[in-house]
């Protein structure tokens, strides 16, 4: 185990987070040499494979963050134990990255660690550390010119990165609000880090030879036409997802393109997803010399994930259009701008579109007396109805 409690070491989250699963640092080394640190939170050391803990977890499948409750994977104490925080020392799954001057990794390594964080930042925070540039926080400054270093490599080699901002529902005092939230430079520095962690790991994994969760992804066009096309619209980055074919997950490496990666495993949240902590499981298990989860569990974890997932996402469904419901009644306005992009269902009258006075893309049940076009903005007006949908007339 290493002892990396004397690295300057950040957390960088959300304002109120329930899970704190994940920190950086940077190390200097001799001859001007530096190294990314991504630590990753380690409860695979508290409870063991197939307990009733872990049983239970890949029966939730993840944490469920509604709009008016959270739903945690693992129990409390396991959460209250291995979440990182300021001056508290933590065993994580820590990765040492090095990179050459065009951001390509040259040099890995994964090992188990005690960390001890100097800092827990809030986005708003690191950004206005990034911003001034105070010539204390200079290590921190290096790791983010390190990780958009890493980043400008990936764009290089076809990594797309989606630039919209969006929305998310709120609750505050009874109300129900939507709050924008902006892709941040702060944003893009752990997204980057939480990128290279899965990245290494699926080094680690298929160099040794283990099974794994593999994510993959192919792009069925060419993302800079489409960008270029539709470069003024307020949803290119939408309208270029449509075009992107989806991702998905096998025990076989295959490349990750809009990651510009040949290949990549999840596994930067193991509090609040299982095929993430079941990853770090077998790395944990190699690091101790634990014997290896095998194929028919892995590819067992995979398909259960897929069936859970549906169930998932019909939550999340219609936690979304109960609140939405109540948000667009409370708005009460006469016309609402929308900007439509394909139908979904067109006998249904189920199309997406995209609110942009809200930065909302969602799908609505939408008549129409007229012929529609993708890109196009229009004007519908909110029913109201009793069919648990959100239900829109031009």
């Amino acid at each position: 185990m290493k002892d990396l409690t004397n690295l300057k070491t950040f957390i960088i989250d959300c304002e109120s987070p329930h899970e704190v699963d994940d920190a950086i640092s940077l190390e200097k080394i001799k001859g001007n040499k530096k190294k990314i640190w991504v630590h990753i939170s380690n409860p695979c050391r508290l409870f063991s494979s197939e307990s009733t803990i872990d049983r239970a977890a890949q029966n939730k499948s993840c944490s469920l963050y509604l709009t008016d409750q959270y739903i945690p994977m693992l129990p409390k104490n396991i959460i209250d134990e291995a979440n990182l925080a300021q001056n508290k020392v933590s065993h994580t799954i820590s990765a040492s990255i090095e990179l050459d001057d065009k951001g390509s990794i040259i040099n890995y390594e994964i090992d188990e660690a005690i960390i001890k964080p100097d800092y827990q930042l809030t986005y708003e925070d690191a950004n206005e550390i990034i911003e001034i540039e105070p010539k204390e926080e200079r290590d921190f400054i290096e790791l983010k010119n390190l990780l958009m270093l890493s980043l400008s490599y990936r764009k290089k080699n076809g990594a797309i990165i989606l630039e919209n901002p969006t929305s998310k529902l709120k609750l505050e005092d009874g109300n129900v609000i939507l709050t924008r939230i902006d892709k941040t430079i702060a944003h893009l520095i752990v997204a980057e880090a939480m990128i290279l962690m899965g990245y290494v790991t699926s080094l680690y994994l298929f160099n040794n030879n283990l099974v794994a969760a593999y994510r993959s992804q192919k792009i069925n066009c060419n993302p800079n036409d489409i960008l270029l096309k539709y470069k003024n619209s307020e949803i290119k980055y939408i309208l270029l997802k449509q075009y992107m074919g989806k991702s998905y997950i096998t025990t076989k490496a295959n490349s990750h393109e809009s990651l510009g990666l040949n290949m990549y495993v999840q596994c930067s949240s193991p509090l609040r997803r299982y095929l993430d902590l079941i990853i770090q499981r077998q790395v944990y298990n190699k690091i101790k010399n634990i014997d290896e989860i095998n194929s028919d569990k892995f590819t067992k974890v995979i398909d259960d994930s897929r069936i859970k997932q549906i169930e998932i996402n019909n939550i999340y469904k219609y936690d979304k259009l109960k609140y939405l419901s109540l948000f667009f009644i409370k708005e009460n306005k006469d016309k609402y701008k929308i900007i439509f992009v394909k139908w979904i269902n067109q006998k249904r009258n189920i199309a997406l579109v995209y609110f942009p006075d809200y930065l909302l893309e969602i799908l609505i049940t939408l008549y129409v007396s007229i012929d529609i076009y993708s890109n196009k903005v229009y004007k519908v007006k909110y029913n109201i109805n009793d069919n648990n949908n959100l239900e829109f007339i031009y």
